[in-house]
């Protein structure tokens, strides 16, 4: 919270609640406290909604391992992994950062068989 005012010398003064003196910094520090507690909850669902949602497991036919993946368009393919990238991406990824990959091509193979088969919706 920003408070602007005048000094005893009528020259505009700003200061943060945290600058503020007395009883009015610490009622501006306890009212910002109070709405950073009150929002919490909130902007923690949001940003697991954004973070997950709309996304579903699914599993690697060729080495069983599991990723959580979304589709928001044929084209557009989200995945998440919650572990290690297996060993064909590494490969794939030939010394290059995984995130970099397009994805294991099996994998790619599996999120789209998940879709064909309706457990991956396109949304």
């Amino acid at each position: 919270m920003t408070v602007t005012g005048h000094d005893v010398t009528g020259h505009d003064v700003t200061a943060s609640d945290k600058q503020l003196p007395g009883r009015a910094g610490s009622e501006a520090r306890q009212q910002s406290d109070e709405r950073q507690r009150r929002d919490e909850p909130q902007q923690s669902d949001e940003r697991q909604e954004y973070l997950g949602g709309g996304l579903a497991e699914v599993r690697c036919e060729a080495c069983g391992l599991p990723v959580r993946a979304g589709k928001r368009s044929a084209m557009q393919t989200s995945v998440q992994w919650s572990g290690p990238a297996c060993d064909r991406l590494a490969e794939v990824a030939a010394g290059r950062p995984n995130a970099l990959v397009p994805t294991c091509p099996e994998l790619r193979e599996s999120i789209d068989r998940a879709v064909r088969e309706g457990r991956l919706e396109v949304s």
